[in-house]
């Protein structure tokens, strides 16, 4: 039976997502230095989500989408998913240059030491 899949079409196919993934790759590297200069500014833990924004660019997503073709529901879902890890990146950016510990509820700063109560 010919399904009309052979090696050699499956391996160009292939060939051109493995370029694909490198352009995307390539574009989350430049996001990431925008995501790190943007921390830089916010400096604060406190600034780093803003809802308002996060929305915008949720809806310009929707917008690409339809524009490119995506399905919407499949582009929003990648782009909370990454918001959510360019929230964290931010914070541990934060951290590390800082030095400080975002605040974590709350419990007493002897504990967040290693000293134990009593």
């Amino acid at each position: 039976m010919d399904d009309g899949v052979s090696e050699t079409n499956l391996a160009a196919v292939r060939l051109k997502i493995d370029r694909v993934d490198r352009q995307l790759v390539r574009m989350l590297a430049a996001r990431k230095v925008l995501v790190e200069t943007a921390a830089r500014i916010k400096r604060f833990p406190r600034y780093v989500v803003d809802a308002d924004r996060n929305e915008a660019v949720l809806e310009n997503v929707r917008r690409c989408a339809r524009e490119f073709g995506l399905p919407e529901a499949f582009a929003e879902r990648v782009w909370r998913y990454q918001t959510e890890l360019w929230i964290r990146h931010q914070l541990d950016l934060m951290v590390r240059e800082s030095g400080e510990i975002p605040y974590a509820g709350n419990r007493p700063a002897s504990h967040e030491r290693g000293v134990r109560p009593g």
